[in-house]
């Protein structure tokens, strides 16, 4: 299986686990990876490669803003696998 067919999988299953949502980034930032996990891959985002990190505001009854590591490849094919989600109502 390709790569990139592998990297979308990998980004629906973060998806139908909740470990990521469907919605659109608050905010992005981008720079040298710093070896935290991407959240769609598992493996640390090293130092010679760039970090996306995707924030997500929330309100209600506790408001927050929740944060997440991708690689850029990783962000990518989250951001494909996302848009085909149909939300539940």
């Amino acid at each position: 299986m390709p790569d990139e067919d592998i990297r979308r999988e990998q980004a629906r299953a973060a998806i139908r686990n909740r470990k990521l949502p469907t919605s659109e980034a608050t905010r992005t930032w981008g720079g040298k990876g710093l070896g935290a996990l991407c959240v769609v891959c598992g493996v640390p985002v090293t130092s010679d490669e760039m970090e996306i990190e995707a924030q997500f505001a929330h309100d209600g009854a506790s408001p927050g803003l929740d944060k997440f590591t991708l690689h850029v490849r990783c962000f990518a094919a989250w951001e494909l696998e996302r848009t085909k989600v149909v939300p539940a109502d």
